[in-house]
């Protein structure tokens, strides 16, 4: 071999060439052979071979390459000549031109979504003004997207058409996208119709169930690649103009939950340095954004800082955003005013009213209470208002906390037979729980206890992921255990495997308000009635 580099070298010399560039290539050395023992062995010897070349020798796989592991360059090498598996064989390593893929996680879907049909409203977005233009017949949602810049500086894609429709160098063919809507059970593909260079889709969405959260998510699902855009939920509901507002139920209002996170650190001349952070949640209802937090507080942010910088704009979406995390009965119903001043929404008066006139049973009615909660950190003056809920129930029988459904409506119950006319929908209960401890550092480097996070879990979500923990075992709650143990869950929720704990999930313990400090001026509801379970109150179903 030595005899061999030797010849190279001197021919590479009466040539005049420049043989050597660390980190770029040696181009040659791959093919040489001996003249004196037949054909040697072709490779890079202690270099790395750049496989996409044919005959490049380089010190370290250069920008676009990465170095193969051994599966890697199995999978390569199937599919290529003899002679550059020969040469892979008699080098230390090979480099490999990076995988093109389609870029997931990099559509963002905008919060004014709306589904139209006939020129109204057919989900819950606060799409009256928008539907109002809309001229189609059948129930059709129009989504509006921001690309995250592996897309939009993408030479092959640039726009969501692309992304969706265009054929790039990842060896796959026939790309089409279609939004994949999860209704809890199972998932549907719906066409997408997108516009020649748009960054919007539309689809038709008459083949989804009224008064079902669905959550949807586009997927490029024609070649294969299965990259996808951020989720988002969508609830089709029957449009009620409001003209018969006394007639019809009463009105719902998504609410949202965002996070904020609190970082601990200190401020140097180069700059913050960050040490350890906490999430804190808030909510907010659908047509009542947060505001911005003002600039100056890099330790405090509710924002996507990476996208948008450190600081914050109205124009924003919040971190972490779950656009419909559990619904209430919405502030603006005039039902829920207090015309008579008597200290309670009138719709408990009117329910009581009925009661009287239509069966003759005497009873004061008091079941809907106004619920106030932190839509941001540090806010100055009153907590904003949330919207409506109801008071949990107690079977008289078992003594177990429940929220009323169609089985209840549909009952001998005089009470329900009135709410199924107000409510219409199925509730599920609503329950308070508070994160583990968690310690961050102060501006003297000392632990200090992270401020204390308060979340609200609705029914049919936390009984996907919560367990009572026991000599090293998660149980899975019934309803009486669930009155009998405490209970927990981690979160972010992961409904698939709930019971193995992630890097990034803090635990979570269900807690009554009392426990909490969580007071009646924030409930709204006076009641001595403490439920098993520890359910606060019913909220409109999400599913």
């Amino acid at each position: 071999m030595n005899r061999i580099i030797g010849i190279t070298l001197l021919l590479i010399s009466m040539a005049g060439l420049t043989s050597c560039v660390s980190g770029d290539g040696r181009k040659g050395k791959p093919v040489i052979k001996s003249s004196n023992q037949g054909t040697g062995a072709l490779g890079c010897e202690e270099d790395l071979f750049l496989l996409s070349s044919g005959d490049t020798c380089v010190t370290e796989c250069p920008e676009g390459t990465f170095l193969a592991s051994e599966t890697e360059l199995a999978e390569a090498l199937a599919e290529e000549t003899e002679q550059n598996i020969e040469i892979s064989q008699n080098s230390t390593g090979v480099c490999l031109d990076d995988k093109i893929t389609r870029p997931t996680d990099e559509v963002f879907i905008t919060k004014d979504f709306c589904a139209c049909k006939s020129g109204v409203p057919d989900i819950i977005n606060n799409c009256e003004s928008f539907c109002s233009s809309q001229s189609v017949e059948t129930p059709t949602l129009f989504v509006n997207t921001t690309l995250g810049p592996n897309i939009e500086l993408n030479e092959e894609l640039g726009t969501l058409d692309r992304w969706c429709n265009a054929e790039i160098s990842d060896g796959l063919t026939g790309p089409a996208c279609f939004l994949e809507v999860y209704d809890g059970n199972g998932t549907t593909d719906l066409s997408v119709e997108i516009a020649s260079g748009a960054n919007s889709f539309k689809v038709n969405i008459s083949s989804l169930a009224l008064n079902k959260t669905y959550v949807a998510t586009l997927k490029e699902k024609g070649s294969g690649s299965e990259a996808k855009s951020k989720s988002f939920q969508i609830r089709r509901i029957e449009y009620s103009t409001g003209d018969d507002n006394d007639e019809a139920p009463l009105k719902i209002m998504p609410i949202s939950q965002y996070t904020c996170l609190t970082r601990a650190g200190t401020q140097v001349d180069a700059g913050n340095l960050y040490e350890n952070a906490a999430r804190l949640h808030y909510y907010f209802a659908s047509n009542n954004n947060p505001p911005s937090l003002p600039p100056g507080d890099p330790f405090l942010f509710c924002h996507d800082v990476n996208r948008y910088g450190n600081d914050d704009s109205p124009l924003y979406d919040r971190l972490e955003l779950i656009p419909q995390h559990m619904a209430l009965w919405d502030l603006s119903d005039v039902r829920f005013a207090d015309q008579n001043s008597d200290s309670r929404s009138d719709i408990n008066e009117t329910i009581q009213k009925r009661l009287l006139d239509d069966y003759g049973i005497n009873k004061t009615i008091n079941i809907f209470g106004l619920l106030t909660w932190p839509n941001m950190p540090n806010i100055d003056g009153s907590t904003p208002n949330l919207g409506y809920y109801m008071v949990p129930w107690i079977d008289p029988v078992s003594g177990r906390a429940f929220c009323p459904n169609q089985t209840n409506y549909n009952s001998d119950d005089k009470l329900f037979n009135i709410l199924k006319e107000v409510i219409g929908v199925s509730t599920e209960g609503m329950y308070m729980a508070v994160k583990e401890a968690e310690l961050l550092s102060n501006a003297d480097n000392e632990p200090v206890l992270a401020p204390t996070d308060i979340m609200i879990v609705r029914e049919n979500l936390l009984k996907k992921i919560w367990f009572y923990y026991e000599n090293n075992q998660h149980y899975v709650p019934d309803e009486i255990t669930a009155t009998q143990k405490t209970i927990h869950f981690y979160w972010p929720a992961d409904v698939n495997n709930p019971y193995i704990r992630k890097s990034t999930q803090k635990i979570y313990t269900i807690r009554r308000p009392t426990e909490l400090n969580v007071g009646q001026d924030q409930t709204g509801i006076p009641t001595t009635v403490s439920p098993p379970d520890k359910r606060f109150g019913c909220m409109p179903a999400l599913d």
